[in-house]
């Protein structure tokens, strides 16, 4: 049995098992019932015990057959328009894996590197720059295939993990650029908003894209000291044929119809914030607001996938679109859920006082550090969107329990859950960095840990300053 199959197998025992040691004597206490079904669902999260979707689905059950919610209650987040805005973003990305434009892009740059620090720095920034619009996972896809070239014409295996990091890593951290960047945010925007705080795009992008670029420094900084990439040093060749070819050729029309879909749901996604700047009292500024949503902006750009012309057929079909990540989005519906009747039932302020009372944390500051560490923490083992899902509803109840303002300790949790860079399990970015067998395990940890400690002091210097 490898140690995967052994995780699963712990998982599949010990989440039930602590799920009753928790949730004993819920029948009269919906809080207590939850307690052991969000233990239930962590352990099994952590553990890919079963596939993530079908554990958020099992606790959507087992909050209605415990009596913590009822059936529309429980099943009603499955519909919440927030997971619309995934589906949107999805099809368009899956147009964009379908047809190349991705890779594209991304040879558009990566193409003129000529030196080793030159294609890292190449690499790694369109990594950034993709993940804001796309999955994390998309866009490394897109993009490690000209990594393992280049790390391949090296022949340094120094290289060829910094080279695989520096793809996997910079798509993370792109991710937290933008709300549709990484479904953590969604979640944090999400909470923050049933709070009574309104988050548009671009007051997302003013923290999330400064703290990118810092971290993007960081990791620069942090490859070229741990693996001896310095300015100068040449390829083995002088240019990525593989880098060039993706650029050859005229635009297909299908490339032309994706690229159309995604500038629309860019314009569209930026139009209500940029109206509040330039004319916060104009009627059309109130009407974006109410009806520009960001799921009707992703879908209705989407839609222009499946009926714009492409040689005989549309730019997409659905048997493509069936292959987006549906189980994400089922996941983000469970939790929803979770995250909602964790407040309702009191059981996240129960554990917010708990929490806060064992550290001592009682400022904004040292709240918002203690959460995003912990999501930090949090996110090393389990996925990123599980990790918010459990921590930004917490560090809200936290804060109200001091009464203190709760949006910097949400956005501390929110996050430091996209981080995790020191194991392959940690992010899907990570995985497949690893798959391609140009870095080891202890490779990651070491440089992943330093990266950690790094984000920990620019999260919480960067929600401090913006709040």
């Amino acid at each position: 049995m490898g140690p995967l199959d052994a995780r699963r197998t712990f998982g599949l025992v010990a989440g039930p098992l602590a799920g009753v040691y928790f949730g004993w004597g819920g029948a009269h206490d919906p809080a207590v019932a939850l307690a052991g079904i969000l233990v239930l669902t962590a352990i099994w999260w952590i553990t890919e015990a079963v596939p993530v979707a079908v554990t958020a689905l099992v606790s959507s059950s087992l909050v209605v057959l415990f009596g913590v919610a009822t059936p529309k209650v429980a099943f009603a987040a499955y519909g919440s328009p927030l997971l619309f805005l995934f589906v949107g973003s999805f099809f368009i990305a899956e147009a964009m894996r379908v047809h190349g434009l991705g890779a594209r892009v991304a040879g558009l740059l990566a193409r003129r590197a000529s030196g080793r620090l030159s294609m890292l720095i190449a690499l790694s920034s369109v990594a950034f720059v993709l993940s804001m619009w796309l999955s994390n996972s998309a866009a490394t896809a897109v993009l490690l295939p000209i990594a393992v070239s280049a790390a391949d014409r090296s022949k340094d295996r120094g290289y060829g993990a910094a080279l695989v990091l520096a793809v996997a890593y910079g798509a993370s951290v792109g991710g937290m650029g933008t709300p549709v960047g990484t479904p953590p945010n969604i979640i944090g925007i999400a909470q923050m908003q049933r709070a009574g705080v309104e988050i548009d795009f671009l007051e997302w992008m003013s923290i999330g894209v400064p703290l990118g670029v810092v971290m993007m420094a960081a990791l620069w900084a942090v490859l070229t000291l741990r693996y001896g990439v310095r300015p100068g040093q040449p390829l083995a060749e002088p240019s990525a044929p593989e880098a060039a070819s993706v650029v050859a050729g005229p635009w297909s029309q299908a490339e032309i119809g994706t690229t159309v879909a995604f500038l629309v749901a860019v314009v569209g996604w930026f139009a209500p914030g940029l109206a509040v700047v330039f004319a916060p009292d104009a009627a059309i500024t109130g009407w974006l607001d109410d009806h520009l949503t960001e799921e009707v902006v992703a879908l209705t750009a989407a839609a222009l996938l499946f009926v714009w012309p492409a040689g005989g057929r549309p730019v997409l079909t659905w048997d493509e679109a069936q292959h987006i990540d549906w189980s994400t989005i089922l996941l983000f519906g469970g939790g929803i859920l979770l995250g909602d009747l964790a407040g309702t039932t009191g059981l996240t302020q129960q554990w917010g006082s708990a929490l806060v009372e064992a550290t001592g944390a009682q400022s904004t500051l040292a709240l918002t550090a203690l959460v995003a560490g912990v999501s930090i923490v949090l996110s090393e083992a389990t996925s990123n969107t599980a990790t918010a899902t459990l921590m930004v509803p917490l560090a809200m109840s936290m804060a109200s329990a001091l009464g203190l303002d709760p949006i910097a300790p949400a956005m501390g949790a929110t996050l430091g859950a996209s981080f995790g860079f020191m194991m392959p399990v940690s992010t899907a970015p990570n995985a497949m960095a690893y798959g391609t067998g140009k870095v080891t395990i202890g490779q990651m940890a070491t440089t992943g840990v330093v990266f950690d400690a790094i984000g920990l002091v620019a999260i919480v210097g960067a929600v401090w300053l913006w709040a």
